[in-house]
């Protein structure tokens, strides 16, 4: 499932880099990036692998590496969907700036 999110993350570029070259293709950039979230977060839920590290510290847990990969990659990709919204609602166009 880490390798599927490292994957998601360069179909999300790649995305990316196509509204760069196109500004009409915002929405569908929004959409694409939901989808993308939508399906890290069906990952992280349904993670059968080991989610914590083997010696925890006093007090509480570090996430294993590859757990981590998946929930810091969900928090970026949410982090832009969330600047993809503003720019299509015309609040902070912050993402596209500097085109």
């Amino acid at each position: 499932m880490p390798l599927i999110a490292l994957l998601s993350d360069v179909i999300a570029l790649f995305f990316f880099y196509i509204q760069t070259q196109n500004p009409n293709l915002y929405l569908f950039g929004l959409i694409i990036q939901a989808l993308i979230v939508v399906v890290l977060l069906w990952l992280s839920l349904t993670y059968h692998g080991k989610k914590y590290a083997r010696t925890p510290p006093i007090g509480y847990r570090y996430f294993s590496i590859r757990f981590a990969r998946l929930i810091i990659s969900i928090l970026i990709n949410a982090i832009v969907l969330f600047l993809y919204v503003l720019n299509d609602l015309g609040i902070n166009d912050l993402i596209f700036s500097q085109l």
